[in-house]
């Protein structure tokens, strides 16, 4: 029987070869485009993941109403569990680049990145733990005096843009005078930053059309030195070998958020008494100016 079966099943074949044929091509691009789909969510993860290992992007954002200091960074690095934390500035303002108008997101960037190194173009390397988010240098060099800026290398818009060109701000969700030391920036270089995964959407704003169009690094400088930190990056040592957007690698970010959690209460208790005794000390100062212009 199985000898006629196979003989029956071979003259069909013979019978009408091309259409065997197509139907065969037609199962083996089905079964390579199915093994193709299969692949692309775990290539695309990793590929992701070791961007993201490469530039130290942070496991956590720490934010606080009344802004963080330098207290509440030494406080965070110093849990257990934590290889890393980076206080960081962050302003959105209106800019004007080759008289075109842009929403810009504008972040401040610590010295070390002038030590780092981008050997393959796709990481960032450094000796300084505490250097986070690293963007990736494209193209120019990295930003050293006041006044100097790099601009999204990624990002369409940045196309007709140029090294050399100004960036002059306009005006801010704060007043910018009161935020930076310089509002006319020369752009000296384009990064990959891996804190902006995709460059369809870089955030909301609450200027103009409500929605971030570029980011741009400054010096951490060129923000007011009585500025707090507006954010806190976190990196944890035991999710550095696991890979993101797995049960493994949220749980050990979430053992960190815990204690970070737990601590929060005195750090915005002694931010809150700083807030308070600075608010008093320009009373106190305003109410002498008061008396003696009257005593005057």
């Amino acid at each position: 029987m199985a000898s006629v079966f196979s003989k029956n099943v071979l003259r069909s074949i013979r019978g009408s070869l091309g259409r065997f044929v197509a139907i065969a091509a037609i199962v083996a691009l089905g079964c390579g485009f199915y093994a193709g789909l299969r692949m692309t969510a775990p290539d695309m993860k990793q590929a992701a993941d070791e961007f993201f290992d490469g530039s130290a992007l942070m496991d956590i954002r720490v934010v606080s109403p009344l802004g963080l200091t330098e207290d509440d960074v030494e406080a965070i690095r110093s849990l257990d569990g934590v290889s890393g934390a980076m206080g960081a500035y962050e302003t959105d303002a209106v800019a004007l680049v080759d008289e075109r108008q842009y929403v810009v997101r504008i972040h401040s960037i610590p010295p070390a990145c002038a030590d780092s190194s981008s050997p393959d173009g796709r990481s960032a390397a450094s000796d300084d733990a505490d250097y986070l988010n690293r963007p990736v240098l494209l193209e120019g060099r990295w930003p050293e005096n006041a006044g100097e800026c790099v601009m999204a290398g990624t990002v369409p818009r940045s196309e007709s843009m140029a090294i050399g060109d100004t960036v002059q701000l306009q005006e801010g969700v704060q007043d910018l005078d009161e935020v930076l030391d310089e509002t006319s920036y020369t752009i000296v270089g384009f990064v990959n930053s891996p804190y902006y995964a995709t460059s369809a959407s870089l955030g909301s704003t609450s200027l103009s059309t409500g929605v971030v169009q570029e980011y741009m690094y400054v010096p951490e400088g060129d923000f007011n030195d009585d500025l707090p930190f507006t954010e806190v990056f976190v990196t944890v040592a035991a999710a550095a070998g696991e890979e993101s957007l797995t049960a493994p690698y949220d749980d050990a970010v979430q053992r960190v958020v815990d204690e970070i959690e737990a601590i929060a209460p005195e750090c915005e208790q002694r931010r809150l008494d700083e807030v308070r005794a600075q608010a008093q000390e320009e009373l106190d100062e305003a109410k002498e100016t008061l008396e003696r212009e009257r005593a005057d």
